[in-house]
């Protein structure tokens, strides 16, 4: 992993490592390097080769694998908060209300039926967001390891995610389904 010394490409190097084992991260690093003094150019460059690379090796279902396992977390303080917000609403909707009140903006909840969608108003993908092109769905999937870990917390079961629209993939917002 010599080539590898760019925080995001160690992530990704680390997901592949453990979802699909040693000998494919390496290949990963010898194929995709990403040095830590690469500017924000040369970051979304990169971040376009590892989709394509990613496209090119593994199944969609690994894809997901891997990025959902390369994403942010929420900090135990906003889990705390968020799941406080869910147990102290009568329902969904109180929920909504509240969330979207806490959250100013930056990112927002609602329902249909049972369904929540949750979503941000622009892109906050340190490595992708400077540059004013389209990139792969496939590098938007973290997003989903993210909404996934803040959801399974607040409402305390394992949800599913699914990504319906994405500002990096030429949508208006980034939307996530999460389902019980």
């Amino acid at each position: 992993m010599a080539n590898m010394t760019g925080k995001k490409g160690i992530v990704i190097y680390n997901s592949i490592e453990k979802c699909m084992g040693k000998e494919e991260a390496e290949v990963f690093a010898k194929n995709c390097p990403l040095s830590k003094s690469a500017d924000y150019i040369r970051k979304f460059k990169w971040a376009q080769n590892v989709c394509e690379y990613l496209e090119s090796r593994y199944q969609p279902d690994q894809i997901m694998k891997i990025r959902m396992n390369c994403s942010c977390s929420s900090s135990e303080e906003d889990l705390v908060k968020s799941k406080d917000m869910y147990d102290k609403s009568e329902n969904l909707d109180d929920f909504c209300d509240l969330f979207n009140s806490e959250n100013n903006g930056i990112r927002r909840v609602w329902h249909e039926k049972e369904d929540i969608y949750f979503s941000y108003p622009k892109c906050y993908c340190s490595g992708v967001k400077r540059v004013n092109e389209n990139i792969s769905k496939t590098w938007c999937l973290c997003t989903l390891g993210y909404t996934k870990k803040l959801f399974d917390y607040i409402l305390n079961t394992d949800v599913s995610v699914e990504l319906i629209e994405s500002i990096k993939t030429g949508g208006k917002q980034c939307v996530m389904r999460i389902r019980r």
